[in-house]
């Protein structure tokens, strides 16, 4: 079985990404795996960032400590320059 997600891209578009063969490899891969995955599959040049749910994803931590699994949704989006000093809490 080919363990699969899927991307909706930073540009509105939405794609299934083929991730891995085997339950095992599933349980190993990390979120920095993903998004390499999805830069070169959606050709984005600029930096992303991943959220899954609610919750942003962390490049170290694994995608299944985030109850990621096959045909998971996973939203992309642009990290703009900027916003040092703006906000509530600038100081």
């Amino acid at each position: 079985m080919v363990f699969q997600l899927k991307v909706n891209g930073p540009r509105g578009e939405e794609k299934i990404i083929d991730l891995c063969n085997t339950e095992e490899q599933m349980k190993n891969i990390t979120v920095m795996q993903l998004k390499k995955k999805i830069v070169r599959e959606l050709v984005i040049i600029d930096d992303i960032r991943m959220v899954y749910g609610t919750e942003q994803l962390e490049e170290m931590s694994l995608l299944s400590s985030y109850g990621i699994q096959h045909l998971s949704t996973i939203h992309t989006l642009l990290v703009l320059p900027g916003g040092v000093g703006y906000g509530p809490h600038a100081g």
